[in-house]
């Protein structure tokens, strides 16, 4: 019962704030940078709002002295009284994470909005963000607006939004081609993961046409940068023959980066060579083993290859409670398969195991990964505010 790979369809973007609940960390001027700390802090304590902002960034990461949130807020707070666009947005962001003080969104979406109408890129950013959580599309009209104003000013997240936006049609036209045209500049400013996003397009057609040795070349770059996605489609690419020569050998070696640096989806992908002795000598064991990584970390493939995998014994003891359970969870994320497969499943349980399946998919929570899963958009070069 060979499972096919899925491509993740990873997202373009997420939500808010680097830095703990704090977004803004542009670069102070070279001389606010490199002044000692009795001086830095001389400077600021005469009321200089760059000299604030900076010593307030310092005290809220611990550069040079012992981290101190509040003493970091109150910094902010005098800078953004004088009107310093980048505390003002700092501040906003504590209001809206509750960092240092209760939360309150609308006081954070009135700082933002100051910020961001002095010309923040990173509060235009931020306050889109703020309203595209809202769902509406009058908040749409206006997270439009603002990421495009951030954009504009050569902000890569607020980029990467506006490729979202175009392609969903929501807060403007759906335009595809407006959408692959802001793909293209965020990858054109270093950002890795606009990269692995360009290689879809061309993978999938969207707005250029087919091109999957193109969609191949773009993975490998992202790929050896250690984007983890691109690490996982170049994989399924290999796999599949699609643009190169079928290789399981490579398609092994890329799942496996992909893999060692959490994704969950290579997980599944690599218990799928397992399965067919793909590349590898035949281990069920190690095929369950691996589903199952991939499925406590709430994968719908993990958890379709497991529930089969206990349905018929594949690798671990056939277990027709725990198949319902990892199929109902996967189902429940329109997983086609694990639908056709519960129902099958179904007539083969009393009431009593539907029961106990039933309460511990309740009970069920994704164990997130031990670390962090790859490389951070500032690594990839897809953070600039």
């Amino acid at each position: 019962m060979r499972r096919k790979t899925v491509l993740l369809a990873a997202a373009v973007f997420g939500w808010l704030l680097c830095a703990g609940a704090m977004a803004e960390m542009p670069a102070a001027p070279p001389a606010l940078e490199q002044l000692d700390l009795p001086t830095l802090q001389k400077q600021a304590g005469r009321g200089d709002a760059p000299a604030q902002f900076e010593l307030g960034k310092r005290y809220q990461h611990g550069q040079g002295v012992r981290k101190d949130p509040r003493r970091a807020l109150g910094l902010y707070r005098q800078a953004a009284e004088q009107g310093h666009p980048p505390s003002i947005n700092n501040l906003a962001a504590a209001y809206l994470m509750g960092d240092g003080m209760p939360r309150d969104e609308a006081r954070a979406q009135a700082l933002f909005e100051r910020a961001a109408t002095g010309g923040n890129m990173v509060a235009q950013y931020n306050l889109g963000l703020l309203l595209y959580r809202r769902g509406n599309a009058d908040a749409d009209r206006l997270a439009f607006a603002r990421f495009t104003q951030a954009a504009q000013q050569g902000h890569i997240g607020a980029m990467r939004a506006l490729v979202t936006l175009y392609s969903e049609g929501r807060g403007t036209e759906r335009d595809d081609t407006a959408a692959l045209g802001w793909m293209r500049k965020a990858e054109a400013a270093g950002c890795v993961s606009a990269k692995t996003d360009l290689a879809k397009a061309y993978q999938y057609g969207y707005g250029v046409p087919i091109d999957l040795p193109v969609a191949v070349a773009l993975y490998r770059q992202a790929a050896a940068a250690g984007d983890v996605v691109a690490q996982h489609n170049l994989g399924v690419r290999y796999a599949r023959g699609e643009g190169v020569p079928r290789d399981n050998a490579e398609a092994l070696r890329w799942f496996r980066k992909a893999a060692d640096q959490g994704f969950a989806r290579s997980f599944s992908a690599l218990g799928v060579m397992y399965f067919g002795g793909a590349g590898v000598s035949q281990d069920l064991p190690e095929a369950a083993r691996l589903y199952r990584l991939a499925a406590e970390r709430g994968d719908v493939d993990g958890q379709t290859n497991l529930g089969r995998a206990y349905v018929e014994g594949n690798g671990v003891g056939a277990d027709p409670v725990a198949a319902f359970i990892w199929l109902t969870l996967a189902a429940r994320q329109n997983g086609a398969d694990a639908r056709a497969d519960l129902a099958k499943l179904l007539p083969r349980l009393d009431a009593a195991q539907i029961r106990r399946g039933n309460a511990a998919v309740a009970r069920w929570r994704p164990q997130p990964a031990s670390g962090k899963v790859g490389p951070s958009d500032r690594e990839l070069g897809c953070e600039n505010g």
